[in-house]
C-alpha cells in the first residue's frame, strides 16, 4: 500500500473515532444533565453543563472554578481527538532485519589450493582473465587514486554491474539487490569474464514487502594491502633499476628494456616498444614498471617504477605491497557500495602464496598493457596531479596500486562465486574452511506504527482513561434514564428550554440590567413535571417547568 493511501485511510479512521468520541461525550453529558436538572442547581451550573454538550469551555471570571473545570474537560476531549490522529497517522519507521550468510575466505588454504590448481594444473586458457584484467585494472587504479579526473572523493568504480565508492576493497556484494548483472556466467574460475554472482545471505524479502527504501550494513571479509611508495635509495646495493632504450630510426620506433635488481632475484628483462619521442616532448613518455618478490615466502611483492621523457619527474621509485584480509563494514545504499576502514587485519600467510602471486601477476600484466605507443595512463595521471598537487606523487601511486590490488581480489571472489561454481568446483564448496561467515542488518524504511516509544504508551494511556470515563458516564446516564418518569429533557436544545420556560416558574428572575445576569446565575432552579392545565393553544400531556428553589429567587426587576 502506498503512503498516500495509508495516510488517507488512517485519517478517515481517526476522524470517525474523533467525531464518535465527541458525540458520545455530548450524549453522556446530556443524559447526565437530564437527570441532575431535576435536583436544585444554579443557572451558571446549568450554563456550564450546556456548554460541555458542545463541548465548549465556560470562560467566566466570576466563576473561575467552573471555568477551570470546563477548560480541563474540553482540553482532554481535544487531546483525545488529536491523539487519535497522532496515534493512527503512520510515520517513517526503520525496520531492522538481521542478515547472515557466508563468503569465500581468500585467506584460507582451501581457496589457495583451488586457485593454485587452476593456475598451474588446470590446463585452462587464461585469455578471458587477461582481457578482463587488461580492461578493468587501469580503471580500478584511477578510481582509487581519487584524482580530480576520477571525481575525487566521489569517484565510483564499477565492475560486473556493481558500483563501488572509490574502490572495491576486495569484496563482492553480499546483498542480492546489489549483486550486479543478472547475465548468465558462461565460465567460472580463471575463465570468468563477467556474469551473475551468487549471494549466500538471508533474509530475502519479496518485492511486495520491500518498504519505501532499504539499506544494508554488512560486516564481511575483504582484501586490501599495506602499500608504501618512496624514492629508491641509490646507496642501497640490494635494489636498483636499469632502463635502456634503442631506436629504429627508419621506422620511428623505440625499444625499452627495464630490469630491477632485488634481494630475492632480479625481475627479469621487460621490453616495450613505443614511438620515437622527440626532444623537448613533455607530453608523451615512457613509464617502466617491474615486479619483484618482496619476501622469501612470496606473501608480499615490490613494484619498481621509473619515468622518462614526459614522465621524467618520477624518478626511481619502489612501492612495497603487503596484501592482507580483514573485516570491513560495508554499507549498501542508493545503488552504491561504500566500505569503512578495515578491522581485524590478517596479513596473508605462506598458505596464500597463490593469491599473492595472482595479484602480483595482475600488476605485472598492467605494466605491459598500460604503456601505449605514446603514453601511459598512470603517467598521465601523475602529470594531472602535478598541475594542482593536493597530494604527493607517492600518495597517488599508493592509492592507484591499492585499487588494482583490491580489484584483483574482487575478480577472484567473483570468478569463484559465480553461479555454476558450486557444480564446477565441488571440492572447494564442500570444504567449509574455505568460507567465512558474514552478518549484518537490513534497514527497511517504511510507513507504519511503532510501540517502542514512551510517547505512544503515554497517548495510549490517556486514550484509555478518557474512553473509560466517557463510556462509564454514558452508561451511567443511560441507566439513570430508565429510572426517570418524566420525558427526556435536553437542556442544550433551545426548543426544550423554551417549552419548559413557557410553563412558567421563572417570572421573578432579574431583568437585563447591568447586574441582572450575574444575579440570575446564582439562582438555583430545578426541573419538575407539570400536569396542570396546558393553557390555550398548548397540547395536552405531560409538561416540564422550572421551579426556583433558591431563597433569593425573587429578584427585583
Amino acid at each position: 500500500m502506498y503512503p498516500t493511501e495509508l495516510t488517507l485511510i488512517s485519517t478517515v479512521i481517526s476522524t470517525i473515532l474523533s467525531v464518535t468520541t465527541t458525540a458520545l461525550f455530548s450524549v453522556a453529558v446530556k443524559h447526565a444533565l437530564s437527570h441532575y436538572i431535576t435536583q436544585p442547581l444554579s443557572l451558571v451550573e446549568l450554563h456550564t453543563a450546556i456548554a460541555l454538550t458542545k463541548p465548549q469551555p465556560l470562560i467566566r471570571w466570576n466563576h473561575r472554578k467552573l471555568s477551570l473545570i470546563t477548560v480541563l474537560i474540553v482540553g482532554l476531549i481535544t487531546l483525545l481527538n488529536s491523539s487519535w490522529t497522532t496515534l493512527l497517522l503512520p510515520t517513517h519507521l526503520t525496520w531492522r532485519v538481521p542478515i547472515q550468510g557466508k563468503d569465500l575466505d581468500l585467506g584460507s588454504s582451501a581457496f589457495d589450493a583451488q586457485l593454485g590448481n587452476d593456475m598451474y594444473y588446470g590446463n585452462r586458457s587464461f585469455r578471458n582473465t587477461s582481457y578482463t584484467l587488461d580492461i578493468i585494472s587501469p580503471m580500478s587504479g584511477i578510481s582509487a587514486s581519487r584524482s580530480a579526473v576520477a571525481g575525487g572523493d566521489d569517484s565510483v568504480f564499477a565492475f560486473n554491474g556493481v558500483s563501488y565508492s572509490k574502490s572495491s576493497n576486495g569484496i563482492v556484494p553480499a546483498v542480492k539487490e546489489y549483486a550486479g548483472t543478472s547475465s548468465t556466467a558462461n565460465n567460472v574460475g580463471l575463465e570468468y569474464y563477467g556474469g551473475k554472482v551468487a549471494v549466500n545471505t538471508v533474509p530475502d524479502l519479496d518485492p511486495d514487502h520491500s518498504g519505501l527504501a532499504r539499506t544494508y550494513n554488512v560486516t564481511q571479509q575483504g582484501l586490501s594491502a599495506h602499500i608504501t611508495c618512496s624514492a629508491l635509495d641509490p646507496n642501497d646495493p640490494q635494489y636498483s633499476i636499469s632502463i635502456e632504450y634503442s631506436t629504429l630510426d627508419s621506422y620511428g620506433i623505440m625499444f625499452w628494456n627495464m630490469t630491477a635488481k632485488c634481494p630475492l632475484g632480479d625481475s627479469g628483462l621487460s621490453t616495450w616498444a613505443t614511438a620515437d619521442f622527440q626532444k623537448g616532448d613533455n607530453t608523451d613518455g615512457f613509464l617502466g614498471i617491474a615486479i619483484c618478490p618482496g619476501t622469501a615466502n612470496a606473501t608480499s611483492f615490490d613494484i619498481f617504477l621509473q619515468g622518462t621523457w614526459g614522465y621524467s619527474s618520477l624518478g626511481q621509485t619502489v612501492c612495497k605491497v603487503a596484501p592482507y584480509v580483514a573485516s570491513f563494514d560495508v554499507m549498501y545504499n542508493n545503488g552504491n557500495i561504500s566500505v569503512d576502514q578495515p578491522r581485524y587485519i590478517q596479513p596473508l600467510q605462506n598458505t596464500s602464496i597463490n593469491v599473492t602471486t595472482f595479484i602480483s601477476n595482475v600488476v605485472w600484466e598492467l605494466s605491459y598493457t598500460s604503456q601505449t605507443t605514446y603514453n601511459n595512463p598512470l603517467g598521465q595521471l601523475l602529470q594531472l596531479n602535478a598541475i594542482n598537487p593536493t597530494r604527493s606523487v607517492y600518495e597517488v601511486l599508493q592509492d592507484y596500486f591499492l585499487g588494482v590490488v583490491e580489484f584483483s581480489a574482487t575478480y577472484l571472489r567473483s570468478a569463484y562465486s559465480a553461479e555454476g561454481a558450486v557444480t564446477a568446483m565441488p571440492a572447494l564448496y564442500s570444504d567449509q574452511s574455505a568460507f567465512k561467515s558474514l552478518n549484518g542488518t537490513m534497514s527497511v524504511t517504511t510507513y507504519g506504527w511503532s510501540s517502542d516509544h514512551l510517547t505512544y504508551i503515554y497517548i495510549l494511556g490517556v486514550l484509555t482513561v478518557i474512553w473509560v470515563v466517557t463510556i462509564s458516564a454514558a452508561t451511567y446516564s443511560l441507566i439513570q434514564r430508565r429510572t426517570q418518569s418524566h420525558p427526556l429533557f435536553d437542556a442544550a436544545n433551545p426548543v426544550h428550554l423554551m417549552m419548559a420556560s413557557s410553563a412558567g416558574g421563572l417570572e421573578n428572575l432579574a431583568g437585563f440590567h447591568p447586574d441582572g445576569v450575574t444575579s440570575s446565575e446564582r439562582v438555583r432552579v430545578r426541573l419538575e413535571a407539570d400536569y396542570g392545565n396546558p393553557g390555550d393553544g398548548a397540547s395536552s400531556g405531560s409538561r416540564m417547568r422550572f421551579k426556583i428553589e433558591s431563597a433569593q429567587a425573587t429578584i427585583s426587576k
